[in-house]
């Protein structure tokens, strides 16, 4: 009796340690992944500010489109320089904390975001859509002699 205790203890513990290891181990890729997209983000954020600088370019130096252009190239940059300075668990504190203060502005803008992110999904399904329609000689026939009876 005594040894199926002790196996049941080693299998707890055992069974506890290959938690923890899968714990770290998605915490760990979660924030690999999380650098990498903001990475990405700074990459962005930076190619923005040169497209601005460009299109400031454009104006004459003295022109209204080119002091708005001029302000908002400088807040997209101070956008990329609080990206590059900032690490990512610091964000997601900050992102926590501004969901404690403001609950209903941080769901209303996560809907936004999410009706955004199925817009920009549903607009990349419909050109694949599209195209798969183009390329097959049969597609709309049968919706058509559906709706002529």
């Amino acid at each position: 009796m005594a040894n199926t205790e002790s196996t049941l203890d080693a299998a707890k513990r055992h069974t506890r340690d290959m938690a923890r290891d899968a714990k770290e181990t998605i915490a760990s890729a979660a924030i690999d992944e999380a650098e990498t997209l903001r990475q990405r983000a700074i990459d962005e954020v930076d190619q923005a500010a040169d497209a601005t600088d460009a299109a400031r370019q454009e104006f004459d130096a003295q022109s209204l489109q080119a002091a708005v252009l001029r302000h908002l190239g400088a807040q997209i940059s101070s956008v990329a320089d609080h990206l590059r300075d900032k690490p990512v668990d610091a964000m997601v504190d900050d992102v926590a904390v501004f969901a404690r203060r403001n609950p209903l502005l941080f769901l209303g803008g996560a809907a936004v975001a999410g009706f955004a992110a199925a817009r920009f999904l549903k607009s990349g399904s419909g050109t694949r859509n599209a195209q798969k329609a183009a390329d097959d000689p049969w597609a709309g026939h049968l919706d058509s002699g559906e709706k002529q009876q």
